[in-house]
């Protein structure tokens, strides 16, 4: 899907959907809120669970294995531009569009390092780490976490397990506590658990962003991997 307009961030993106839960939970936002017609479909709640499915936007659910998302589907948010996993997930963490939050590329050339940074890996291009980025201090201050917490919302990231304690991490999750999950099982339990009163969960499932990389939309892997973000949608829905 080509995008034909730049994306909306005054009440149709992403950024919009963390700014209408952070204003939910806390009385105030960072960022504006989602317009009324998309704000009227969320329910009330004293806790809520964000999910997000890297590299599944709208242009993919026509996938025969993603029905009961498509099914799901009650609207169509904008990514932020330009639409890949850091600059998403740093949207999320601070409730800001990536003008504000400032990381605005997969590879970002740092003055302050002088390299161009892979933001995934925080690495140079050829996969060298950079000592001299102070990770936790990167994103802007108090990001989403940290006003969260000081409304006194307990945040919690759900995360596979080996995300824990990466630079990105670092980076994404300062002031949320971060829960790893090292299975489809593990992610559903682990997110039901922890979906009490006075929190946000966020969780994280990077399985389709990975397989389209590695082995393209119309592979094997792929369709696997959509299975597998369908399943975890439809469980998770029955057991919350």
């Amino acid at each position: 899907m080509i995008a034909t307009q730049p994306p909306n961030y005054e009440g149709r993106g992403l950024v919009n959907l963390i700014a209408e839960v952070e204003y939910r939970l806390t009385g105030s936002s960072a960022s504006a809120r989602l317009d009324e017609d998309l704000s009227e479909l969320i329910p009330d709640g004293d806790t809520y669970v964000v999910v997000l499915f890297d590299g599944l936007g709208a242009g993919q659910l026509w996938h025969r294995n993603a029905a009961d998302l498509a099914a799901s589907r009650a609207a169509t948010l904008d990514a932020p531009f330009p639409a890949t996993t850091t600059v998403s997930l740093a949207t999320v963490a601070t409730g800001l569009p990536p003008s504000q939050h400032g990381i605005i590329a997969y590879k970002l050339w740092m003055p302050d390092v002088d390299s161009v940074v892979n933001t995934i890996h925080m690495t140079t291009p050829f996969g060298e780490p950079i000592e001299a980025i102070d990770h936790e201090k990167l994103l802007p201050s108090p990001n989403l976490w940290e006003r969260l917490a000081s409304r006194g919302v307990e945040p919690i990231v759900v995360q596979p397990g080996n995300f824990q304690s990466t630079p990105l991490t670092k980076t994404l999750y300062r002031g949320a506590r971060f829960e790893g999950y090292w299975s489809v099982d593990d992610a559903l339990e682990v997110t039901r658990d922890l979906a009490l009163p006075g929190r946000l969960v966020f969780l994280y499932i990077p399985h389709v962003d990975f397989a389209a990389h590695l082995s393209g939309q119309g592979s094997s892997e792929y369709a696997d991997a959509v299975s597998v973000a369908n399943e975890i949608w439809t469980r998770l829905g029955g057991t919350l």
